[in-house]
C-alpha cells in the first residue's frame, strides 16, 4: 500500500472521528474496554474519541511530510504516543467541573436521600431533584434519567455513573442498592455525610497549608527591613563615629 493511500485513509478515519456521535450512542453506555495500565487515561482527559482523532491527525502529518518510508514507519507509534499522551491530560474546563462537582455533591445526595425518605419512587425522585440547578451533579443525575428513559436497567444506569470523577462509591454502592432491594436513602445519606466530612478536612489542610506557605514571603519581607531599619545604622553610627 502507497503512503498517499495510507494517508488518504488516515484522513478518512480522522473524517469519521471528528463526527459527532448519535444520541443513542451518548445515552447508552458502550462496551467496557480493559486497557493495560499504561494506557489508561486519567479522570477528566479528553474522550476516546477526541484522543484518536489526535493520534490519526499526527500519524496524517507525518505520513504527508516525510520523505519516502519514514513516515509510514513513524506514523504508527507517533499516533500511538499522542493517544496515550492525551489521556494524561486534564483540561481546564474539566478541572472546573470536577471543583464544582465536589462542592455539590454532598447537598445532592441529601436532597436526593430526602426525596426518598418522603416516599417518592427513584425515578420520580430523580426527576423531581434534576428539575432545577445546572450544577456538574445535577447534570450527572439528568444523564442516569436519560439512560433511563432509553430503557437502560437501573443497576447499569448507575454504574454508567461510576465512571464520573467523584461518582465512584456512591455510584456503584447506589447499583448495588437497586440491585439487592437495599436503602437508597440511607446510603446516598451515608456518602453526603462521609463527603461533608472530607470537605472539612481537607478544608482544614489547606488552612494550616496556607499558614506554613505564608512564612517565607514574610521572613523575604521582614528580615531585610529588619537589617535596613535596625543593623544598617547601627554599623554605618559606629564606622562614622570611628572615623
Amino acid at each position: 500500500m502507497s503512503t498517499g493511500v495510507l494517508a488518504g485513509l488516515l484522513a478518512g478515519l480522522a473524517v469519521w472521528l471528528a463526527g459527532r456521535p448519535s444520541a443513542s450512542a451518548r445515552i447508552r453506555p458502550g462496551p467496557r474496554i480493559v486497557l493495560p495500565a499504561w494506557a489508561r487515561p486519567r479522570s477528566g482527559a479528553p474522550p476516546l474519541r477526541t484522543r484518536l482523532l489526535g493520534g490519526v491527525l499526527a500519524g496524517v502529518v507525518l505520513l504527508a511530510t516525510l520523505p519516502g518510508g519514514a513516515g509510514a514507519a513513524l506514523g504508527p507509534p507517533v499516533a500511538v504516543v499522542v493517544v496515550v499522551a492525551a489521556g494524561r491530560l486534564e483540561s481546564a474546563a474539566a478541572r472546573r467541573a470536577r471543583t464544582r462537582r465536589a462542592l455539590a455533591m454532598p447537598d445532592t445526595l441529601a436532597l436526593l436521600a430526602g426525596v426518598l425518605e418522603a416516599g417518592v419512587p427513584l425515578r420520580a425522585a430523580l426527576d423531581r431533584v434534576t428539575e432545577f440547578g445546572d450544577d456538574p451533579c445535577t447534570q450527572d443525575l439528568r444523564t442516569v434519567r436519560s439512560r433511563l428513559a432509553a430503557g437502560v436497567g437501573e443497576s447499569d444506569a448507575w454504574l454508567g455513573l461510576a465512571e464520573v470523577p467523584g461518582w465512584q462509591d456512591a455510584a456503584r454502592d447506589v447499583a448495588r442498592a437497586v440491585g439487592s432491594g437495599e436503602g437508597v436513602a440511607e446510603v446516598l445519606g451515608s456518602h453526603a455525610e462521609e463527603m461533608r466530612r472530607a470537605a472539612a478536612e481537607e478544608a482544614e489542610k489547606r488552612a494550616r497549608k496556607v499558614g506554613v506557605s505564608s512564612t517565607m514571603p514574610l521572613v523575604c519581607c521582614h528580615l531585610p527591613a529588619f537589617l535596613l531599619v535596625g543593623v544598617v545604622p547601627i554599623i554605618a553610627g559606629t564606622v562614622l563615629r570611628a572615623l
